[in-house]
């Protein structure tokens, strides 16, 4: 890829913008920095994530890349790790996610994911999200974790972000 592409397209980058109560979230380093930024929202005692949708997301057609949406769908392992204080530090890989497509994400749009934890057993962890464009759903997910007793690199979860959840 040209760097000088590149630069032009961040250059031009429209402004994040989150509605109010929404923090960045650390992400780690690598490929998560370069989806996000990600951020997030306690409502509920329960975390939210969000992002906007930039030109560095957008496909030919203008819309949302497929694979930002799953990749945002795979991010959502941060609110089951908020909602069970002792997974939060765990490094917890992906052993399977399923996306169904539902309406297009288009540039500018503020995408949410409305998470539910379904259960965590001894070495697994089983969540569904719901992500929106306000009142829109636009994709539905699934996902299986492996709980894998491992500390995650730091820097790489939620960690003690919100310590008061």
């Amino acid at each position: 890829m040209d760097p000088r592409a590149v630069m032009e397209l961040l250059a031009g980058e429209i402004a994040d913008d989150p509605p109010a109560g929404y923090e960045p979230l650390p992400t780690g380093t690598g490929f998560n920095e370069y989806l996000g930024p990600l951020y997030g929202r306690l409502i509920d005692g329960r975390l939210r994530l969000g992002m906007r949708i930039g030109k560095r997301h957008v496909n030919p057609h203008q819309t949302c890349h497929g694979g930002i949406l799953a990749s945002f769908a795979d991010m959502q392992l941060y609110v089951s790790q908020q909602q069970e204080p002792e997974l939060r530090h765990m490094l917890m890989p992906t052993i399977n996610m399923t996306l169904d497509y539902i309406a297009p994400v288009v540039l500018g749009d503020w995408l949410e994911g409305h998470t539910t934890l379904l259960r965590a057993t001894r070495a697994t962890l089983f969540q569904q999200t719901l992500a929106m464009v306000g009142a829109r759903p636009v994709f539905r997910s699934s996902c299986i974790y492996r709980i894998s007793k491992q500390r995650a690199p730091i820097g790489s979860t939620l960690g003690e972000l919100f310590p008061n959840a």
